[in-house]
C-alpha cells in the first residue's frame, strides 16, 4: 500500500491578503511561497472589485503553475486547497462582525484553483498552521531557504506557509 510519504502535495492556504503554497513530500517542505495582490492590495477591500480579485488570482495561479513544474519529478502528486466556509453569521441573511472580503477573497481564490484544476482536494479549515512551531520542518521555522520562491508578506510572516504545509499533509493522507 502507498503511504503519504511518497505523494508530492502542493498545499495551498488562500487568504484575503496573502496566499501561500508549500510543496510537501512526506514530512519535508520542498519549496514554498507566499504571494499577495501586488499593486492591487487596496482594491481587494472592495468586494465588488472583480478585476482586483482576478489579478490576485492570476498571481497565485502563476505561482501554482511554477510549482507544478517541480512536481513533475514525482510519480504521485496532488494539489490541495483549504476551502473556507461562509461564516455562520453571514448565512441566512444575517450579518456578523467578519468583514465580507476576509472570507470572500479566499473563497474566490479557492474556487479559481478548483476551476483550473478540478481534481484539487478540498480541505476543511481546521486551525492549519497553528501547531507548535517545533512541529514544523526547519524550512518553515527559520530563515527562508535559498532558492525558494518569494515571500511577499511585508514582515516575512510564515504562518500561511505553515498552514499550507498542514493542508498538504491532510491531502496526502486522503485516499
Amino acid at each position: 500500500m502507498d503511504s503519504d510519504h511518497d505523494v508530492a502535495v502542493l498545499g495551498i492556504d488562500p487568504g484575503a491578503r496573502w496566499t501561500a503554497g508549500v510543496l510537501r513530500v512526506g514530512d519535508a517542505a520542498v519549496t514554498g511561497w507566499t504571494v499577495g495582490p501586488g499593486d492591487d492590495a487596496a482594491r481587494l477591500a472592495d468586494p465588488d472589485d472583480v478585476a482586483a480579485v482576478a489579478a490576485y488570482v492570476a498571481r497565485v495561479t502563476a505561482q501554482v503553475e511554477a510549482t507544478m513544474v517541480l512536481m513533475a519529478d514525482y510519480p504521485r502528486r496532488r494539489l490541495a486547497v483549504e476551502m473556507i466556509r461562509v461564516p455562520v453569521g453571514w448565512r441566512y441573511g444575517k450579518r456578523t462582525s467578519v468583514r465580507l472580503t476576509d472570507w470572500l477573497v479566499p473563497r474566490q481564490v479557492g474556487v479559481a484553483i478548483i476551476g483550473r484544476w478540478p481534481t484539487t482536494r478540498l480541505i476543511a479549515p481546521d486551525r492549519h498552521g497553528r501547531r507548535e512551531l517545533a512541529d514544523y520542518p526547519a524550512e518553515l521555522r527559520r530563515r527562508r531557504p535559498p532558492g525558494w520562491p518569494p515571500n511577499e508578506a511585508p514582515r516575512g510572516e510564515r504562518d500561511h506557509e505553515r498552514a499550507a504545509f498542514d493542508v498538504a499533509g491532510v491531502a496526502a493522507r486522503m485516499p
